[in-house]
């Protein structure tokens, strides 16, 4: 029996959040509740035409201010968690990047990730009194699971006969070499050198703290770089393959592969199946070292150097994997790798950061909680707060449509196609047959496409 109350799941990056949050909607749908999944911007500009529903925000941020308040006049429920809490910066920079305190006076619901993340959240200042904080995991986690490695063979098989043994670099350098430059923490530098005009990527930091994460971030990303004609030369046999974080501008990593016979740029798809086909991961400070560690797969964390307010946010991916401080360091750990013999690392640190049950799914507590509201909240909404709803989501979807006319505005169609590629409805059937397959439900589930990027899973 379908709900009459149905799921919004907005995707801001597609390549990480479109696997797991579609196995979200096909848990959704075997309860009985159908969603709408898609490009977050898409969804947003076109928020009036929706029914009342649960909209799942993957954060709380000052940007969602305006359209948390649109969504409450429309008369949707707004259950977040946020997709960067697993690895976050201190918390006086993180409360200030992060959390917004108009967005969260409209959240219904909030989704942690596990302890750490809920004692986090309650530590915000600005969070309203009485919010239910659900420590449920994420349904990232579930895409690791051992039973949903059969949802990526086919891929795994794919890229193991295009590219043989390979090392996957993960790239993590958006804060410096962002797709567009306004991205950056900052934007420009004096003659002398200096940090002038500061970038989005400083939002919340403050300029000393912005300063210092640059210089940081900075020195980190040039050892990388310098890092990659190292090891194709100390490893002519084996492909190296860069995948720079989605964010990032590709152009550097494209002309240094240029240079090297055994180097290449990839960046198609979810990394996990890349994490299980390669013979070891580099990162420096990513999150795919948690997902490689979970995965079982070894990962070395490049940390030339260190820093324990700038580099906050790479605790945990770099205690989950072999940490390395310099070039020679890295290359011997690989030979390692390749000859089968990785030394062991300490798992301790996941309990603090993840709630995770090996015999229930992630995509399972959400729904539970999911349907808990649907049982309990179905809240009227006025004709006087509809009609205004429509009003501002009307002005603001005319503001981002003459955005978008700009080459430089996150809303043009080249920078969307970078975040959320076009996707074929077929794919994203046999997508969906295959969770329906691992999670063994009997109930047929359909996807069907609705708008350019936005999709019915029921």
């Amino acid at each position: 029996m379908t709900r009459t109350r149905p799921l919004l799941i907005p995707i801001e990056n597609q390549v990480r959040e479109l696997d797991p949050k579609l196995l979200l909607a096909v848990c959704a749908a075997s309860a009985g509740i159908k969603s709408y999944i898609g490009y977050r911007t898409e969804m947003d500009i076109i928020i009036s035409k929706f029914p009342r529903s649960i909209y799942l925000a993957k954060s709380f941020t000052q940007r969602s201010d305006k359209m948390f308040r649109i969504l409450s006049k429309l008369g949707h429920t707004i259950c977040a968690w946020d997709e960067e809490a697993l690895v976050h910066y201190p918390p006086d920079i993180y409360f200030k990047r992060r959390l917004s305190p108009v967005a969260a006076s409209y959240v219904s619901h909030l989704f942690a990730w596990g302890k750490e993340n809920e004692d986090l959240f309650r530590a915000y200042p600005s969070l309203p009194e009485g919010v239910p904080i659900h420590r449920v995991g994420n349904p990232r986690l579930d895409m690791l699971r051992k039973q949903f490695e059969y949802y990526y063979n086919d891929e795994i098989a794919a890229i193991k006969q295009q590219h043989g043994e390979f090392i996957l670099l993960n790239t993590n350098f958006g804060n410096v070499n962002a797709h567009l430059p306004i991205h950056n923490l900052f934007t420009s530098k004096d003659e002398n050198g200096n940090y002038k005009d500061m970038g989005r990527g400083s939002t919340g930091m403050g300029r000393e703290f912005s300063e210092g994460r640059a210089r940081f971030k900075q020195t980190i990303y040039e050892h990388f770089l310098s890092l990659i004609p190292y090891l194709a030369e100390s490893f002519k046999n084996i492909k190296i393959i860069i995948r720079p974080h989605p964010v990032e501008n590709k152009d550097v990593y494209y002309h240094l592969a240029a240079q090297h016979e055994n180097v290449d740029v990839v960046q198609e798809g979810n990394v996990i199946p890349w994490i299980r086909s390669a013979s070891a991961l580099i990162h420096s400070g990513c999150t795919t070292g948690i997902e490689a560690y979970l995965s079982n797969r070894p990962a070395i964390a490049y940390i030339p150097l260190t820093d324990s307010r700038y580099g906050y946010d790479a605790i945990i991916p770099d205690q989950l994997s072999h940490q390395c401080t310099n070039h020679s360091e890295v290359a011997n750990m690989l030979d390692l790798y390749l000859q089968g013999t990785p030394p062991s690392l300490d798992s301790s640190i996941l309990k603090k950061y993840i709630e995770f049950d090996p015999d229930k799914l992630c995509c399972s507590n959400i729904i539970e909680v999911i349907e808990d509201i649907l049982k309990s909240e179905n809240p009227e909404n006025t004709l006087t707060n509809n009609m205004h709803g429509q009003l501002l989501a009307t002005k603001r979807r005319i503001v981002k449509r003459l955005k978008s006319l700009s080459p430089n505005s996150k809303y043009h169609s080249s920078y969307q196609q970078v975040r959320f590629p076009t996707l074929d409805t077929q794919i994203l059937q046999a997508k969906v047959d295959r969770f329906a397959q691992i999670i063994n439900t009997d109930i047929p589930v359909v996807i069907k496409q609705q708008s350019p990027h936005i999709f019915l899973v029921q």
